[in-house]
């Protein structure tokens, strides 16, 4: 019975166990172990809760997504059927309202807004819900958390990983890695197999660049200056990324349907790579004052102070040139395999989805 390692608990990871399981259930024609460094599931698509007081006495919670903010699928892919026909739909709704566009000096352009942008779905429990629904529905696999694959080493037919200290983690027919480009690259030099497998398969990772991000969330009991759709972000015409203002995008987190209590303003900010870069040792109390002088710029209004804060630094937040797909593709020949937004050279969720459910039929047709 052939054993399949999967590196990172991230949507590729958990995409690519559950296409392998719901396509063949028995596991005891195909072991899955997924490895995970940290504590949960679902990697960037990732959600926090706060619990605060409502002035009243009553203990209220908050919910914010401080990294992905939603899927959006075409209609009718496979990664829109996943989510609204093969996963759990209870708490899954289509998230309404426009984003606007704004130029690097600020001037908003709702007139460049897309109007058939198609669905962006978001859970009312956080798109962490991805993740964990991804887990549930996927039986039989070994999840081992807070596990940082370290190394591999070539053992006959197989590979044997090692975590990060050395430790014994098994020996695997196949390994799928998941995590950013330079963390798989870094997983790789430290690494002994061959130098004409291995030094190849390093330079094709090294070829992926990434964007650090810093988010900022601002939480407000009562009405705050906000913006007049749900969110900006700092595009082109074309959509794409103009990079030149301080805030790259501003959503009104609050407008998702149960993430704040009733009247409060919830605002989260993702901050341009260069501002991040600027500030990435920074304390919160500075990383926060600085967002919030150019979140006030960007409205034109001077926010209240906040009845609480949150930040998140993310050194690997947006891929911004792939991984070179061409050469990982001869690693498959000897049980290896990548799928993340490493190979998409974007970070969007269903994107890595969708690299995960490549990458489950190119094992299902290996092994």
């Amino acid at each position: 019975m052939p054993d399949l390692a999967i590196v990172g608990a991230g949507a590729a990871g958990l995409a690519a166990a559950h296409a392998l399981r719901a396509d063949d259930p028995r596991p005891d024609d195909l072991r899955i172990t997924v490895f995970e460094k940290s504590r949960g599931v679902s990697g960037r698509a990732a959600s926090r809760w706060h619990d605060a007081d409502d002035g009243h006495g009553r203990t209220v919670r908050w919910r914010y997504d401080h990294g992905a903010q939603y899927v959006s699928p075409e209609h009718g892919s496979r990664v829109h059927r996943l989510l609204t026909r093969d996963l759990p739909t209870d708490g899954l709704v289509d998230m309404p309202g426009e984003v606007w566009p704004f130029d690097d000096d600020g001037t908003l352009r709702p007139d460049r807004a897309k109007t058939d942008s198609g669905p962006r779905l978001v859970y009312t429990g956080g798109i962490v819900q991805l993740g964990k629904r991804l887990r549930d529905a996927t039986p039989d696999v070994s999840l081992r958390t807070v596990t940082r694959v370290g190394s591999l080493s070539r053992e006959g037919a197989r590979w044997r990983l090692a975590d990060d200290s050395g430790g014994d983690l098994g020996a695997f027919d196949a390994v799928l890695f998941t995590p950013p480009a330079p963390q798989t690259a870094d997983l790789l030099r430290a690494s002994d197999f061959a130098d004409d497998l291995r030094e190849p398969t390093i330079r094709a990772m090294e070829a992926a660049t990434y964007r650090s991000q810093f988010t900022v969330v601002f939480a407000f009991t009562g009405p705050a200056p906000r913006p007049a759709p749900y969110a900006l972000v700092n595009a082109d015409e074309h959509g794409g990324s103009a990079g030149g203002h301080a805030v790259a995008w501003l959503a009104v987190e609050s407008d998702k349907p149960g993430r704040a209590p009733e009247g409060a303003t919830l605002l989260l900010a993702q901050m341009s790579p260069a501002w991040t870069d600027a500030r990435y040792d920074n304390d919160r109390e500075h990383v926060v004052r600085d967002a919030s002088r150019e979140v006030a710029s960007l409205l034109g209004a001077e926010l209240p102070e906040p009845d609480w804060t949150d930040t998140q630094r993310w050194r690997y937040a947006l891929p911004d040139r792939p991984a070179d797909t061409d050469a990982l593709d001869g690693a498959a020949a000897h049980g290896l395999f990548f799928a993340g937004d490493a190979l998409a050279g974007k970070g969007r969720v269903h994107l890595a989805l969708e690299s995960g459910l490549d990458a489950a039929e190119r094992i299902r047709q290996a092994l």
